[in-house]
């Protein structure tokens, strides 16, 4: 009889939901791990199995895992492949389950890495592009920290997304009480963490993307921000739409770049898997 094999699937993006759903439709025995309960409920509301009551092939655990507690997991489910599918910018997580994988011998590493955004100027300088309201402009740094400073020495209101968790440096930013609008996702622990950097009242906007260029441009004007701050989500991130959207209100967009990081995509991710399942 052949040995059921066992995988090992970490998913915190749109790729990670639509390798989960695959999965589960494939048949292919798997552990989902999210960070937190929410990305756990995301996945679990798009689960093909859960609609028609069939048992699923798929079991799903959320709460973080530093590199031990990963190794552990891979030992007690006797993983053989393990897909790293969260964020590109979430670097610790990466570190943490590549560490797992290398002290566990025989375990093969497959790292899931959304595509980039369209170009755009990498230089650290203006790169301005006429367009039918005001020119726009792309700026790119390397750090939050390098944003926050960059940010500090020029006047006007700020659009920011780069999350809950990362809002400490932009709080160094001369009354940014006034000038910083965050959005953030819809959650307790996201609003608790601005409240906890001293945001309140409309610069807290918790939502649940994603959201076109109309909603990001009607953010930018309704709080006249002269900046959208942004990661390289790529398309699956809404990249485009926020490149869009600061293109239309004429707010010049300040890009933190990826860390370095090397993986494949979507598509290749799934016929790796295939390949693995067959042996």
């Amino acid at each position: 009889m052949r040995r059921q094999k066992s995988l090992l699937l970490f998913a915190g993006t749109t790729e990670g939901r639509i390798l989960a759903r695959w999965l589960e439709q494939e048949g292919i025995s798997a552990v989902i791990c999210t960070a937190t309960e929410y990305g756990a409920e995301l996945i679990d509301g798009e689960r093909s199995n859960a609609e028609n009551g069939a048992k699923s092939c798929i079991r799903i655990r959320s709460g973080r895992l530093d590199t031990e507690g990963i190794g552990a997991l891979i030992r007690e489910e006797s993983v053989g492949l393990v897909i790293d599918a969260t964020h590109p910018y979430a670097d610790q997580a990466t570190a943490n389950i590549r560490q797992a994988c290398r002290d566990n011998r025989g375990v093969r590493l497959l790292r899931c890495l959304r595509e980039e955004g369209e170009p755009y100027e990498q230089t650290g300088h203006w790169a301005k592009a006429a367009g039918p309201e005001q020119e726009y402009g792309v700026h790119c740094v390397s750090s939050l920290s390098e944003a926050a400073v960059w940010l500090a020495e020029r006047e006007g209101n700020i659009f920011l997304t780069t999350g809950s968790k990362e809002l400490a440096p932009f709080s160094q930013i001369p009354d940014y009480k006034e000038r910083v609008y965050v959005r953030v996702l819809p959650l307790e622990d996201s609003v608790r963490l601005c409240r906890d950097q001293g945001y309140g009242g409309r610069h807290i906007i918790a939502m649940q993307g994603p959201f076109s260029a109309e909603m990001n441009e009607a953010v930018l004007k309704e709080f006249n921000c002269r900046f959208l701050v942004t990661k390289d989500g790529g398309r699956a991130g809404g990249f485009e739409e926020k490149l869009e959207a600061a293109r239309r209100a004429g707010a010049q967009t300040v890009v933190i770049r990826r860390p370095a990081d090397q993986g494949m995509s979507l598509e290749q991710v799934k016929n790796e898997v295939k390949e693995w399942n067959r042996q």
